[in-house]
C-alpha cells in the first residue's frame, strides 16, 4: 500500500468508492458471477479488473468476509456511473495526496504477512466463463494471485475439483524475487506443485539467469531443472556461463545446487564439477570464494584457496591456504567484526618454514574503532611484517610490493566540550629496507602527541541569512599541539634528520601554539575575508650524530624556534548568465559562470635555519597551494610571504 494520485481509468475510479460502497460493489459482482457461472460455457463479455475468488461452494458464504478482512479498503467519494471499456486501461501514479488506494503490481502487497492456509486466491482476465464447481476459464492477461505468488499466461483453464491449473501461452510464475516463464504449464494452485515446458529463470536478488528443457515445482520453495543453464551475465553479453544436469533452486534455503556442472567460457568449457552450489541471495554464506592461480620465478606455481565463514550477522571470516611449491604453504586469515560500540578487522599471515630463506615468516594487520564514551572515541591502526622481504615475496601487486613502511599507531579523540576538540596518539613505525645499497629513511617515532583545539565556526555556521556575515562575530581558531619524537640510535640504516645541515635527536620535544580571526563577509555575488593568523614554535632536544663530531656524541645546545603572524585576504565575485546558445549542444538549458578571486598573504622574514625538520616537506604546486597562507606541510617551517594571487575560474 502507498500514497497515489489517480489518473483516468477504470480502476481509479473503484478505488474512490467509501468503505460501504466497496462491500456493496463487491458482493453484487460476486452475484453476478455466481449467477452466470452455471449456464456452461457462456461468455460474460469483457471482465476488467475483475477480482474472483477460486473457492468451492462450501466456502463461498465466508467470501465476503475474508475479502473485507484481506484487501484494502480505499476511500473516496462514489463516482458516477461509467460504461465498462469506454475508458483508458488504469495506472496509479505516485501523489502525496493522504489517499491511500491498491496499487496495481505483479504481487498482491498486504501490510501484514497472511499464512498460505488462509490467503485467498484471486483472479483477474479480460473475459470469465466456466461452470460453478468445475471449471473456470480465464481468458486475455489471465492471472491467478495468492500472497507473494502470481501465475499469469493468456489462457488459464482451472478446474477447483482437481485444483489443476493449465496455463497455455506466454506463461509466467513469478514468487517473491524469482521470476520463471515458458509457453505453457500445469501447476496445483494449492499443493503449489507443476511443470513447466523451455522454461526460462530470472533470479533477481542475483542478478542470475538461465533456461532449461524442463521445470519440475515439487513444493513452493524447491524448484528442479533438467538440462538447464544458469549465468549472470547480461542476454547482451553472455560471456561465461554454467550447463548441468539437473539443477535445484531452493527458495527456502536461498541456495542452488547442480549435477554434472560444466563452466562455459565464450561457449568454451573450462572447468567441470560434479556438484557445485551457489546462494540465490544477498544473503552471506560459508563456502568456497574463487581461487586465485600464478606462477612467478620466485615463487613457483602460487595457488591461493580462500574459504568464507559466515559466523554471525555482525561477523565473519575468511581463511586462505596459499600454496608455493618453492618456498610451502602460507596460511592467512581475515578476521572482520562490527557492533554498535566499535569496529575493526584482525588479519594475520604465517609460513612456518620458508624453503628459500630457511625461517618462518609472518605478517599481522590490526585496526579498529572504538566508542569510549558519549563523544569520546578511539581506534589503533597496528601492522608490522617479519623481515624487509615480505612484501617483496607475497605481495600480488606491485603497490604491496614497494611498501616500505608500516604503522603502529593508537589513539583517542574527546569532543564533548562546546567548541573543543582534544586528541591524543602515540605513534612507531616498521621501517624495511630490502636494497642495504640503496637505504630507506626512517622517519621519528611519535611518542606520544597532544593537541587542543577550539574553533567557533560551529556556532557561525547555524542557520541565518549569510554564512559567516559581519554581524554574526568573528571566526576564531586557537589550537595547542605537544609532541615529543623519539629515535633509535642504534638504528643503521638512514638516520631521520633532525637539523638541516645534517645529524638526528635521538629525543625532541616540540610545542606549537596557533591561532586566527576572521571576519567572514558572504554572499551570493561576492565574499571577502581578512584573516589575521599567527604560529609560535618552542623545541628542546638532545642532537646525536652531529656532523662537526667524528664520533657519536650527545650535544645539549640549544635550538631555534620561531613566533610570526601572518595576514592575508581573500576575495572573490561571482556572475553567471544564461546561455541559450547551448541548449542545442546539451539538450537542456545552461548557466554560464565566471569566478574571478584575488588572494593577498603578508608573513615576514624569520630565519629558521637552526630550526628543527621532523615531519615537515614543500607543499608543492598546485591550485590549493597558490591560494595558502604557508607553502610547507606540517608544523615545522611558516614560509615568508608578500605576494597577490590572482586567478579566473
Amino acid at each position: 500500500m502507498s500514497h497515489y494520485r489517480l489518473r483516468a481509468g477504470i480502476s481509479a475510479y473503484l478505488a474512490t468508492l467509501k468503505t460501504p460502497y466497496v462491500i456493496l460493489g463487491r458482493g453484487l459482482l460476486l452475484g453476478l458471477l455466481l449467477l452466470a457461472m452455471p449456464l456452461k460455457a457462456q461468455n460474460l463479455g469483457p471482465v476488467v479488473n475483475t477480482i474472483s475468488p477460486l473457492l468451492p461452494s462450501p466456502q463461498q458464504n465466508q467470501t465476503q468476509q475474508e475479502l473485507q478482512k484481506q484487501a484494502p479498503v480505499p476511500i473516496g467519494e462514489p463516482p458516477r456511473p461509467l460504461p465498462v471499456g469506454s475508458l483508458p486501461p488504469s495506472i496509479l501514479v505516485p501523489s502525496r495526496a493522504e489517499v491511500t488506494v491498491l496499487k496495481l503490481d505483479d504481487q498482491l502487497r498486504v501490510g501484514k504477512p497472511i499464512p498460505d492456509s488462509e490467503a485467498l486466491t484471486f483472479s483477474f482476465s479480460d473475459e470469465i466463463d466456466g461452470v460453478v464447481d468445475r471449471q473456470m476459464n480465464l481468458k486475455g492477461r489471465a492471472q491467478i494471485r495468492r500472497n507473494d505468488t502470481v501465475i499469469k499466461a493468456d489462457e488459464i483453464n482451472y478446474d477447483p475439483d482437481t485444483d489443476i491449473a493449465n496455463l497455455i501461452g506466454n506463461v509466467e510464475l513469478i514468487k517473491g524475487t524469482t521470476q520463471f516463464s515458458g509457453p505453457r504449464a500445469r501447476f496445483k494452485v494449492d499443493a503449489r506443485e507443476g511443470e513447466m515446458d523451455k522454461p526460462k529463470y530470472e533470479l533477481r536478488d542475483v542478478r542470475g539467469r538461465g533456461q532449461a528443457n524442463r521445470l519440475t515445482i515439487e513444493t513452493a520453495d524447491v524448484f528442479v531443472f533438467d538440462k538447464a543453464t544458469y549465468t549472470t551475465c547480461s542476454p547482451e553479453n553472455l560471456d561465461w556461463y554454467f550447463t548441468a544436469s539437473q539443477i535445484e533452486v531452493d527458495q527456502e534455503q536461498k541456495e542452488m545446487t547442480g549435477r554434472n556442472g560444466v563452466m562455459r567460457f565464450f561457449d568454451v568449457p573450462i572447468a567441470y564439477a560434479p556438484y557445485f552450489s551457489l546462494p540465490t541471495s544477498n544473503q552471506r554464506r560459508s563456502g568456497l570464494l574463487s581461487p586465485v592461480i600464478g606462477y612467478n620465478s620466485n615463487n613457483g606455481l602460487d595457488i591461493a584457496q580462500p574459504y568464507y565463514v559466515n559466523i554471525a550477522p555482525n561477523r565473519d571470516l575468511t581463511i586462505t591456504p596459499r600454496f608455493m611449491n618453492h618456498r610451502g604453504t602460507l596460511l592467512g586469515s581475515d578476521f572482520r567484526y562490527i557492533d554498535p560500540k566499535y569496529s575493526g578487522t584482525l588479519s594475520g599471515q604465517f609460513m612456518n618454514y620458508d624453503k628459500i630463506l630457511g625461517r618462518d615468516r609472518w605478517k599481522y594487520d590490526w585496526q579498529q574503532r572504538q566508542m569510549l564514551g558519549r563523544a569520546w572515541n578511539g581506534y589503533a591502526n597496528v601492522s608490522k611484517v617479519s623481515d624487509s622481504l615480505y612484501p617483496i615475496d607475497f605481495s600480488y601487486g606491485i603497490g604491496g610490493a614497494v611498501t616500505n613502511q608500516f604503522r603502529q599507531e593508537v589513539g583517542t579523540n574527546y569532543g564533548g566540550i562546546k567548541n573543543w576538540n582534544f586528541t591524543a596518539r602515540a605513534l612507531t613505525f616498521q621501517t624495511l629496507q630490502p636494497d642495504p645499497t640503496s637505504p630507506v629513511t626512517s622517519p621519528y617515532n611519535i611518542l606520544p602527541q597532544v593537541t587542543a583545539n577550539y574553533s567557533n565556526r560551529g556556532n557561525l555556521n547555524s542557520p541565518g541569512s549569510y554564512v559567516g556575515a559581519f554581524s554574526r562575530g568573528p571566526d576564531i581558531t586557537f589550537g595547542a599541539d605537544f609532541t615529543r619524537f623519539s629515535y633509535n640510535t642504534n638504528n643503521l640504516y638512514a638516520p631521520a634528520s633532525g637539523m638541516p645541515q645534517g645529524g638526528s635527536f635521538s629525543q625532541a620535544d616540540r610545542t606549537v601554539i596557533r591561532g586566527s580571526i576572521a571576519m567572514p563577509q558572504i554572499t551570493p555575488g561576492y565574499y571577502l575575508k581578512p584573516k589575521l593568523s599567527f604560529q609560535a614554535n618552542q623545541y628542546s632536544g638532545i642532537l646525536t650524530n652531529s656532523p662537526s663530531t667524528s664520533i657519536n656524541q650527545s650535544l645539549n645546545q640549544p635550538i631555534q624556534g620561531f613566533a610570526l603572524p601572518t595576514l592575508s585576504l581573500d576575495s572573490g565575485l561571482a556572475f553567471e548568465r544564461d546561455a541559450t546558445e547551448m541548449k542545442g549542444f546539451f539538450g537542456r538549458d545552461m548557466i554560464v559562470t565566471m569566478e574571478p578571486r584575488a588572494f593577498y598573504v603578508y608573513t615576514p622574514f624569520q630565519s629558521q635555519a637552526q630550526t628543527p625538520l621532523f615531519d615537515t616537506a614543500d607543499a608543492g604546486f598546485g591550485i590549493t597551494q597558490i591560494f595558502s597562507e604557508n607553502t610547507f606541510v606540517g608544523n615545522d617551517r611558516v614560509a615568508d610571504n608578500n605576494k597577490l594571487t590572482m586567478g579566473l575560474t
